[in-house]
């Protein structure tokens, strides 16, 4: 090969490896982008739950108002089961988690004895699975005493002081999610039956039960209202029905329970009312579900209320909160199948409320035992000592938001609105008896 013909091949490959690297140097710019991924779906939180420096048993006492016939504080019994399953969770890994309950009869004094009989019989801390004054009661009760409680459903009576041994995993800001619920809506009513309403919130009108002759003919009224029924004329006037100028475009009912929200709710369907029905309080209970199904009411997008972000569609994100909700539902159906696992009472299988289990209560059983074994001790001023210095999220067993006790307010995600829907998840044991309501953060599909 002669000196020309060297200099042209090598030019010629030099303009290869030139041309090639401009190829790949244009794929490479012009290759789209590759989204984001989400956090691998491989569950990492596992079923069985263990931490380091527990004892061979735990006990935490859970305070409960019996009743099934709407007694105030017992519409939260079929969701404290949650406590079963985190329970069932650390036996899983050698660690004896018992649950002994107590009835606070739903008076003050019944919340005392109650907190009394559970400290006597050696609990490490108190689960408050009530409302109203009992819970704000039973809480006082065990501060006095130096016994650590997590309130899943109910805020102390005082002012919040870090120092206490007393925490709230309620979410906060339930005023300011209402008023997103209602964003948009300009004549709002108010439809009242003994319950109530943050100042915060305008309404154009109201309507209170007690100004009617029965609940039939309040929903009359508020189907007139919302313009989804016509005005009556006059006996003597012969003039032909006509629709309500400026109807109401959403209704905010409250009452003061969930079976009679039910009731609300199931009357003001049944005359065809039509707006968005933004219920504040009571509507997640698991009473108010099985009322509205006994009352044949339908659960749909309509129906609105305020939640913390954390029910079973959580379980279908496929993120590290996703997990720890899927690890929560993988324990209560193991749970379920079990005949030998027993209710709160330990009067029913808890297959029978395992509809209802949430994880509110599951996460205050697991934050007491997780503070226990932070504390190496069960003696309950050291666990309320440790439990400041708790904060867990899915990683750790939580199947809600992340709770950081740090604070009285130990829940660090705020409420917003969520939707009815009866969807079947499928995440729960299949039940026939049980109704079918679920509440997501987004509107429910047609």
């Amino acid at each position: 090969m002669n000196s020309r013909t060297k200099l042209l091949t090598l030019v010629a490959a030099g303009l290869a490896v030139v041309i090639a690297a401009a190829v790949a140097l244009t794929i490479t710019l012009n290759q789209p982008k590759e989204a984001p991924r989400p956090d691998p779906v491989a569950a990492t939180v596992p079923v069985a739950l263990s931490a380091d420096g527990l004892p061979d048993s735990v006990s935490i006492g859970i305070v409960l108002t019996f009743g099934q016939s709407g007694e105030p504080g017992s519409e939260y019994n079929r969701a404290a089961q949650g406590a079963v399953v985190a329970a069932q969770r650390f036996t899983q890994s050698g660690t004896a988690v018992t649950l002994p309950t107590q009835n606070d009869r739903g008076t003050e004094e019944g919340a005392r004895e109650a907190v009394s009989s559970l400290a006597g019989q050696g609990v490490s801390g108190l689960v408050v699975a009530t409302t109203g004054v009992q819970a704000q009661a039973a809480a006082k009760a065990a501060e006095e005493i130096g016994l650590p409680v997590i309130l899943p459903y109910a805020e102390p009576a005082e002012p919040a002081d870090p120092a206490r041994s007393t925490w709230t995993t309620k979410p906060a800001g339930a005023a300011s999610a209402l008023q997103t619920a209602l964003a948009g809506k300009e004549r709002v009513l108010f439809i009242n039956d003994g319950g109530s309403l943050p100042p915060s919130v305008e309404v154009a009108q109201t309507l209170t039960l007690g100004e009617f002759e029965d609940l039939q003919a309040l929903a009359q009224e508020a189907a007139v209202r919302t313009g989804d029924q016509l005005i009556p004329p006059a006996a003597d006037a012969g003039a032909e029905p006509v629709r309500v100028a400026d109807p109401a475009d959403a209704a905010v009912v409250s009452a003061a329970t969930p079976q009679r929200l039910a009731q609300l709710v199931q009357a003001l369907q049944a005359r065809g009312v039509t707006v968005p029905l933004v219920l504040p309080d009571g509507a997640t209970t698991p009473a108010f579900a099985s009322a509205l199904a006994e009352l044949d009411g339908t659960a749909s997008g309509q129906l609105v209320s305020i939640a913390s972000d954390g029910g079973d569609s959580t379980a279908l994100q496929q993120d590290a909160q996703g997990r720890g909700m899927s690890a929560f539902l993988s324990a209560l159906r193991l749970a379920a199948g079990e005949p030998d696992t027993k209710n709160l009472t330990g009067d029913a299988p808890f297959a029978a409320d395992a509809w209802a289990a949430d994880p509110a209560s599951h996460d205050a059983v697991v934050a007491l035992v997780r503070a226990v074994a932070l504390a190496g001790s069960a003696e309950p001023a050291q666990v309320g000592t440790a439990l400041r210095a708790v904060s867990f999220g899915p990683g750790e067993g939580s199947a809600g938001s992340t709770l950081d006790f740090s604070g009285p307010a130990a829940l660090t995600a705020p409420a917003v609105p969520v939707f009815a829907s009866i969807q079947d998840l499928g995440l729960r044991p299949a039940d026939a008896l049980a109704p079918r309501l679920v509440w997501v953060p987004a509107p429910a599909s047609p």
